[in-house]
């Protein structure tokens, strides 16, 4: 989900975001402890936090919210997780945040998988694909 707008990476500033269903907030706190690590040892600069111990099948989530906010007021041009998963599982939801970014000029960074063939396996490459071409934007 990077869009060619000659920002590299260490020019980003990123929402680091953390979601997990466990009960247990031991999880949470792994989750962002690796991602801030990742942003550390990548040089890049973590701008806020939050998180959400929650399904991820619903949008009305507070971190979430938090993320898309600060995206909206361009304090972030970035969000940073482990994976798509952590958007959500569900198809639809996760293409409405994905299509939040793309309409934002933001970034998604994925920091413990490959985020373009995580798209491609989860249907979601093609339509946001066609939804730039149809929209002006160039993706890398």
């Amino acid at each position: 989900m990077k869009q060619q707008n000659g920002t590299n990476k260490h020019d980003l500033k990123l929402w680091a975001y953390a979601r997990s269903s466990s009960s247990r907030p031991t999880v949470l706190i792994q989750q962002m402890q690796g991602l801030l690590a990742d942003a550390e040892r990548n040089h890049w600069t973590v701008v806020g936090t939050s998180q959400d111990m929650s399904t991820g099948r619903t949008l009305a989530r507070m971190g979430l919210r938090e993320a898309q906010s600060a995206v909206r007021q361009g304090l972030a041009n970035g969000i940073l997780v482990e994976d798509v998963g952590r958007l959500s599982h569900e198809y639809s939801t996760a293409l409405r945040v994905l299509e939040f970014l793309q309409d934002h000029g933001a970034v998604l960074i994925c920091t413990q998988t490959d985020m373009r063939y995580e798209l491609y396996i989860k249907g979601l490459s093609q339509p946001l694909q066609q939804r730039a071409t149809h929209n002006g934007i160039k993706l890398l």
